[in-house]
């Protein structure tokens, strides 16, 4: 099941950018491959040719599908192309019948004579509820009421005509076993071929002793001739009977001893026909057991890989769970110390508000305060400092403005400067 999953990732992967939802392809096509219907399907990335001869990339559906015909199954070749647009649009299917020996039956109410398929399950198709197991479905039952292929008359093909005339069945043959070989590319399961034209047990004849015993009690001994025919002709004076010679004895003798190997041989012969069929029993029984255990140990080995993944992502999900409940404590831990921080900064920003207006009330009420106000002395030697500051500024103005002076006169106007 898991191979099959993989086989269509990796198709897909090939094919990556031709669908528009890969996941309902993918989803589609191994639930198809799984399914008891699809169990003869295999994909593969392929390319499909369109009317104007123009190529598509497409996965492809390819195999048998079971069709019931009469009460013998038989296999279906298909190819089943899903198109870019898939699920908006219905996959594309064909029946593909065996070239050398199969052809496709004309007038077919729902195959072509291309081989392409035709039904109302493909023309109403809706992706919301359709899908390929569904479709595999109709197309089954449909080939059951009419098969679409079926084998080529003789002489239709002179290489065809002598391979079915050296492989065709006796006329004894039922007509199911032949059937089987036309519509399934090869003979049906062995336990029905042979069931169908075994014939019916023939009855153990006599044995060689018994017949030769009997006959001999009715011919004289030859030690006894003179008595038997003493016998004989008082019989023959008694009873007026005529009695054969001896020659006409012995030669009917050889012609009933001829009859019991006659009888003999057809015996053997039945035998032999019984232990080889018992023989193909035994090998057809065997090879199904062999294939039977085959699919089981399959099977086994891709349920035994299914559980391991399964216990292996139940595991992970365990240890997910655990960090998921660490993160979320966690995270109810910090929610509860950020809704205290914003607690305190609210009530921050309602303190700040309150000493901010209550800063401009006071501005009001006292009014333009001047410079000289906003820097008064606290003490003696501060106000000492704030004297020499005033005129060491004073000073330095002085003596900015006359070096300016100087520099705009040069000296050359006759300008003098006085320092008092």
């Amino acid at each position: 099941m898991k191979s099959k999953a993989s086989e269509v990732s990796r198709c897909l992967h090939r094919l990556s950018g031709v669908y528009q939802d890969p996941s309902r392809v993918s989803r589609d096509a191994t639930t198809l491959l799984q399914s008891e219907t699809g169990k003869h399907l295999l994909v593969q990335s392929s390319t499909f040719l369109q009317n104007d001869g123009s190529e598509t990339a497409s996965l492809l559906v390819t195999g048998t599908i079971a069709m019931f015909y009469r009460g013998v199954t038989y296999n279906t070749p298909i190819d089943m192309y899903l198109p870019p647009h898939y699920p908006n649009r219905p996959p594309i299917t064909f029946v593909r019948p065996a070239a050398a020996s199969m052809m496709i039956k004309e007038g077919h109410n729902h195959v072509g004579s291309d081989g392409m398929v035709y039904m109302p399950y493909l023309s109403s198709w809706q992706k919301q509820s359709h899908n390929l197991v569904d479709a595999c479905l109709n197309m089954s039952s449909i080939f059951s009421n009419e098969p679409p292929c079926y084998a080529k008359p003789p002489g239709y093909n002179a290489n065809a005509n002598a391979a079915a005339a050296s492989s065709r069945p006796a006329a004894a043959t039922s007509t199911s076993t032949a059937a089987n070989v036309n519509f399934n590319g090869s003979t049906a399961s062995a336990s029905s071929s042979s069931s169908s034209t075994r014939p019916t047990p023939t009855p153990t004849p006599p044995r060689y002793q018994d017949i030769a015993s009997s006959i001999f009690a009715k011919v004289p001994i030859p030690g006894r001739k003179k008595t038997a025919t003493n016998n004989n002709t008082t019989n023959t004076n008694t009873n007026n009977v005529q009695v054969p010679s001896e020659q006409e004895q012995i030669d009917q003798l050889a012609r009933e001893a001829e009859a019991a190997n006659d009888a003999v041989k057809i015996a053997r012969a039945a035998d032999a026909k019984e232990e080889q069929e018992q023989r193909l029993l035994t090998k057809d029984r065997q090879r199904l057991t062999s294939r039977c255990n085959a699919i089981l140990t399959s099977y086994k080995e891709t349920s035994t890989a299914e559980l391991t993944d399964l216990i292996g992502d139940e595991m992970l999900l365990h240890k997910s769970s655990a960090l998921l409940k660490d993160r979320i404590a966690y995270l109810h831990k910090r929610r509860g110390e950020l809704e205290t921080y914003h607690t305190q900064i609210d009530a921050s920003i309602v303190e700040m508000q309150n000493y901010i207006q209550g800063a401009e009330e006071e501005k009001n009420e006292r009014g333009e305060v001047s410079a000289d106000e906003m820097a008064l002395p606290a003490d003696i030697q501060s106000g000492q400092m704030l004297i020499l500051s005033a005129e060491n500024a004073a000073i330095n103005d002085a003596l900015f403005f006359l070096d300016k002076g100087l520099a705009e006169n040069n000296g050359d106007n006759g300008y003098g400067l006085e320092v008092h």
